[in-house]
């Protein structure tokens, strides 16, 4: 029973100590996302990609999924401005999903590892992953229509993208979404057993 118990303080130890060091890479990431898109903000680029130099090296630098890439060169071609069209809703989507895991991980860090808390964390991240799942396939043909209804621009033509890339996103965001239900309901149980004995 003691050696159970201490086996037990050192799993959730490990746990803490591994959130933090995925807290620090969350945050991290979200920095180096936050930078790119502040930096294609502030260049109000016209296009998708941006080349820039560094000495004798060049970067090539994208604030669009490439998914969207082709997509992004058409509405260019029409004259219109391809990052502020589709690079926010990807910036949008990967800082939330980076947010709910950061608080999801901070849980974790305070030695909270099953509670109702941690399990609404992950079903928003759930619903971020496939509601993008869904943004990658139909936001391009959304964007046409409402171009070609309201504005004087070439009309453009109405794409959908659907393959591996989105498949996977709706597939990660559904699977994470059932684990958050699982879980929630693990630890309704287990409060309700707490209350019954």
């Amino acid at each position: 029973m003691l050696a159970s118990h201490e086996q037990q303080t050192q799993t959730t130890y490990r746990i803490i100590y591994i959130s933090k060091l995925t807290k620090m890479m969350i945050l991290l990431c979200g920095v180096i996302h936050t930078g790119l898109f502040l930096f294609f903000a502030l260049l109000n680029v016209d296009s998708s990609k941006a080349k820039q130099s560094f000495g004798e090296n060049n970067i090539n630098l994208t604030a669009i999924s490439e998914k969207w890439l082709s997509y992004a060169n058409l509405l260019e071609d029409s004259g219109l401005n391809s990052f502020w069209i589709l690079g926010t809703v990807d910036f949008v989507a990967q800082i939330l999903v980076l947010f709910f895991m950061f608080r999801l991980f901070g849980l974790y860090e305070k030695g909270e590892i099953f509670r109702v808390q941690n399990c609404r964390y992950l079903q928003l991240i759930g619903i971020t992953l496939f509601s993008y799942g869904l943004a990658m396939i139909f936001l391009p043909a959304l964007v046409s229509l409402f171009i070609n209804l309201f504005f004087e621009y070439q009309k453009l033509e109405i794409f959908y993208y659907f393959g591996s890339v989105e498949l996977t996103q709706l597939i990660w965001g559904s699977v994470i979404l059932v684990i958050s239900w699982v879980m929630k309901e693990a630890c309704l149980m287990k409060a309700e057993q707490g209350l019954v004995i």
